[in-house]
């Protein structure tokens, strides 16, 4: 039987039973509770972790702007207020304090300037991409602003060659900016890109953004007007007749008397009926012309910078004559100086020839004293790796001797004519012969076309 009241109060079975339940019940939601206050207060410090995170993240993103956009001035007033607050506050100086906290100041001040980033729309144009020196090449920008709020304190500019041009404001319209490029000398002249450059009135702090691509305007140098030039000493069918007479080829001369030894396929029959005597053709021999035009850069052939611009001009005339011959032509100079522990060049840097203009344009790519090998060296390179020389131009300086140049035009195959082109500021032109060697000195690029001409008619 189940157990009931006594009437003393005394619980009876069922209730004992039933007491239990109720306190395991009670202890249940307790436990859930606890738990649930528990992930909150997770989630509530990994929300804050996270905010932290990325609240320092955006901090030391902002310093490292902040720092790649500080100037010289602005590194110094940075050392002036972290030492002047360190060392016043351990000295108790109140002067370096005082200094520290102004110089504080003032980089704080200054910051606002950077906020904001300006937005245009940036048209470089260039009438041509090539020039002769003396001869500047007309440039503009076409500038508009599309920004809803004009940024404060900015500067448009754009660098041309070693200097930078200033630029207006643009408007809602636009605004164009004409310049000229210069080219007062042989190059290569960079062109942009247009900058906007923000900044403090301090010169504390200065961004820049690029807003066009940079462009590039080839100097070309001098060049004079030459005379044809030399045939060469190479067999060729389809090459040029010269003065030398052969008795097999393609350019008929004339008729002579039969001699012994000769080809009998040349005997000209007709001739033997009408004169009863034996008579063969005589032919003049045609050759080609490989012109190899070899000039260095490094400082071991020129006196100064202005004899390598004279030197280069003359050579840049003698491939553009080549050229407009129709012959084949080679324009060699130094190899780049090598790199510490880089095996020795095996062969030389060949300027492109494929047209006038090429030509011109890998002339103006060359550097004063950026090679290592002289002409001695180039000779023997060009000599070993063009194949088909027929004329030499060693073009150098005042430096080499005669015995150097004699060596130098040595160390081409045999029956190459060599001609050397010594350039020296100011010198009087003269013309000289030495063991077959031709050797042109010139003052101005003008005696070299006089030379040539008086080469021709002697």
């Amino acid at each position: 039987m189940s157990p009931v009241n006594t009437p003393g109060g005394t619980p009876t079975a069922r209730e004992s039973v039933r007491e239990p339940v109720h306190e395991t019940g009670h202890t249940s939601r307790s436990g859930n509770s606890t738990a649930l206050t528990d992930h909150a207060s997770t989630a509530r410090g990994s929300a804050v972790r996270r905010t932290g995170y990325r609240t320092g993240r955006a901090l030391v993103r902002a310093g490292r702007a902040v720092l790649r956009c500080t100037t010289t001035a602005g590194w110094v007033l940075l050392a002036l207020a972290v030492v002047g607050l360190a060392a016043g506050y351990a000295g108790g100086w109140t002067e370096l304090v005082c200094l520290g906290y102004g110089a504080a100041i003032l980089v704080l001040v200054s910051l606002p300037f950077l906020i904001g980033t300006p937005r245009y729309t940036v048209e470089l144009v260039l009438e041509r991409t090539r020039t002769r020196i003396g001869h500047p090449v007309p440039a503009h920008v076409l500038l508009r602003d599309r920004s809803r709020v004009r940024a404060w304190s900015t500067r448009l500019e754009v660098v041309v060659g070693d200097e930078v041009v200033q630029l207006p404001a643009p408007g809602r319209d636009g605004a164009t900016r004409e310049f000229p490029v210069p080219a007062v000398r042989r190059g290569v002249v960079a062109v942009g890109p247009v900058r906007a450059v923000r900044g403090d009135p301090l010169g504390l702090f200065r961004r820049r953004a690029e807003f066009s691509e940079r462009r590039e305007v080839h100097v070309h140098p001098l060049t004079v007007q030459l005379p044809p030039t030399s045939t060469g000493f190479v067999r060729d069918l389809e090459g040029q007749p010269t003065k030398d007479l052969t008795s097999a080829d393609i350019s008929f001369h004339a008729l002579r008397e039969y001699r012994p030894g000769d080809d009998p396929r040349h005997v000209y029959w007709k001739a033997v009926a009408r004169t009863g005597e034996l008579m063969v053709r005589q032919f003049e021999e045609t050759r080609r012309s490989h012109l190899v035009v070899a000039f260095g850069r490094d400082e071991s052939s020129w006196a100064d910078e202005e004899e390598f611009e004279l030197g280069l001009a003359a050579a840049a005339s003698l491939g553009v004559r080549a050229l407009r011959d129709g012959r084949d032509v080679t324009v060699v100079t130094s190899p780049a100086t090598r790199e510490p522990g880089a095996p020795p060049a095996r062969e030389p840097t060949f300027v492109p020839t494929a047209s006038v203009t090429r030509l011109l344009d890998g002339m103006s790519e060359v550097q004063w004293a950026s090679g290592e090998l002289g002409v001695g060296e180039l000779a023997s390179l060009a000599g070993a790796t063009v194949p088909g020389i027929s004329i030499v131009f060693l073009v150098v300086g005042s430096r080499p001797g005669m015995r150097e140049l004699s060596s130098w035009s040595q160390r081409f195959p045999a029956g190459v004519r060599t001609l050397a082109v010594v350039c020296s500021a100011g010198q009087l032109p003269s013309r000289q012969e030495v063991a077959g060697l031709s050797v042109l000195r010139i003052g101005y690029l003008e005696d070299l076309r006089r030379a040539l001409v008086r080469g021709r008619s002697g």
